[in-house]
């Protein structure tokens, strides 16, 4: 099976997410020139090829020769066909939990992935704000529509509605990827991967050839998308080559970790080119032992980690490693970083678990973090509440983070805005949960206000309306 993995960005957050306007008006030209000196000048055609089960949605290869101190030149971000949204890191209402999602038959993959993807905050909040519905050119069925049909019906039902059936997003699986099939179990980060990609072609419809730099700019890249670089550096010469490969998510190996922290640093830690895997240095021109590290040059606003749990190909039973890895509510990644001036602190949101021996049998569900801070676990129809002890000690299959800052969004708080009240409701909480109870109101008043907003006229106006899709 397919496999696809991915990761980040150094620049701090404050001037990642929350880039000015004055800034990107002067950084067309500097892109341009920037990658055409990535695209003319940084090119080793020696650099070995990854050995860490990493591949990226939309490879851009761009290597360079330096010392072992330089970094790739990266262009800096020109939003002339994609703009820059505003990421809300954190839930801008206080809003429920959403309902359980119908098993259609061996659907739990999927209904899993959904429910993590439904509460990464600002995935869901762009989507609430029906800003690609309204603007879609995607004339064939659209994942990135279907997908914010589904959150403004996971949020705008009242608190005890009846869980969501899923079907349309089912019924169009071997849209996602063609080797897929209802009713039959897959696996739910190969399923992750390629809807994450069909969500980002859904971004690309309709703008014809673009440049890799510019596909990075997606909304779907703004949100996901990160950058390893890999360097190899000769023992003969110390002539070193730079590897940058864009990202979605990254794939740890866990056979010998039992923490994150170990995982991500076995990621990371330098390796020898050695034996039959000797490196052609292009400046010793010949082969020779090398060292290989790979590390984090750019991290996400959502950073997601698959643990390789399952070996391949699959066997039907005894394939799988099912011990324990421990796990932080707080990450910090700046130990895995190319280059970092303080910490780059991470929440978790999400946890997806896989129950069984095999990847092509046993049953996923998920853990996830609510608009009001309180963990669910959702299992297919079933949804609870459950302690934060709870989530920490699942075998998880995949852990979603989300980027750590002191302001909600720096665009709304420069503007003003209140920062996000620390309340949370909590059981038996008294006039905390009345308080809590009615924020939830108001923010699902809004949101249904938001349904009613009239579409922009498009080419995908005759689509049934994620309002009407809502309803139904």
């Amino acid at each position: 099976m397919v496999k696809a993995s991915l990761l980040a960005r150094r620049i701090d957050f404050r001037e990642v997410f929350a880039a000015a306007a004055a800034d990107n008006s002067n950084a067309g030209g500097a892109a341009r020139k920037a990658a055409a000196y990535n695209r003319n000048n940084i090119n080793d055609s020696n650099h070995q090829p990854q050995k860490k089960s990493l591949s990226s949605s939309s490879s851009s290869p761009a290597s360079a020769s330096a010392s072992s101190s330089a970094q790739i030149p990266l262009p800096p971000r020109s939003y002339s066909v994609f703009p820059q949204i505003e990421l809300h890191l954190s839930w801008p209402e206080l809003l429920h939990q959403g309902p359980g999602l119908q098993n259609l038959g061996n659907t739990c993959f999927l209904n899993s992935t959904l429910q993590c993807l439904a509460y990464t905050p600002p995935l869901a909040v762009y989507l609430i704000k029906r800003t690609h519905g309204k603007t879609c050119r995607q004339t064939a069925p659209c994942m990135l529509c279907e997908l914010e049909k589904h959150v403004l019906r996971c949020f705008s039902g009242p608190r005890d509605s009846r869980a969501i059936c899923p079907k349309t997003i089912v019924g169009r699986l071997k849209f996602i990827a063609k080797h897929l099939r209802v009713g039959r179990q897959e696996d739910a980060h190969e399923f992750l991967r390629y809807f994450v990609d069909s969500l980002q072609n859904s971004c690309l419809a309709g703008y014809g050839k673009l440049e890799n730099d510019v596909k990075e700019t997606t909304t779907i890249h703004q949100i996901f998308g990160g950058s390893l670089q890999s360097e190899v550096k000769c023992t003969v010469c110390k002539h070193s080559s730079l590897r940058r490969d864009p990202v979605l998510d990254v794939s740890l190996e866990i056979k010998h970790a039992t923490t994150i922290e170990k995982a991500l640093s076995l990621f990371t830690q330098s390796e020898l080119l050695h034996g039959d895997n000797k490196y052609k240095c292009s400046s010793c021109k010949k082969l020779v032992n090398a060292h290989k590290r790979m590390t984090i040059l750019q991290p996400p606003a959502v950073l997601v980690l698959h643990l390789k749990r399952f070996d391949f190909p699959f066997s039907s039973y005894g394939s799988k490693i099912t011990k324990g890895i421990k796990y932080p509510l707080e990450l910090n990644i700046q130990p895995f970083m190319y280059a970092s001036k303080g910490p780059v602190n991470y929440s978790l949101y999400g946890v997806l678990v896989h129950a069984g021996h095999s990847c092509n049998s046993g049953h996923y569900y998920s853990y996830v973090k609510g608009p009001n801070g309180i963990w669910y676990c959702m299992n297919d129809t079933d949804v609870r509440q459950v302690s934060v002890s709870v989530v920490l000690s699942q075998s998880a299959y995949m852990l979603f983070y989300v980027a750590k800052t002191k302001d909600r969004t720096f665009k709304e708080t420069a503007s003003g805005a209140k920062p996000e009240s620390s309340a949370t409701a909590t059981p038996g909480g008294g006039g905390s949960n009345r308080k809590n109870h009615a924020q939830g109101r108001s923010a699902l008043l809004d949101l249904t206000r938001l349904y009613a907003e009239p579409a922009t006229p498009t080419a995908a106006a005759a689509r049934t309306t994620p309002a009407a899709s809502a309803a139904a």
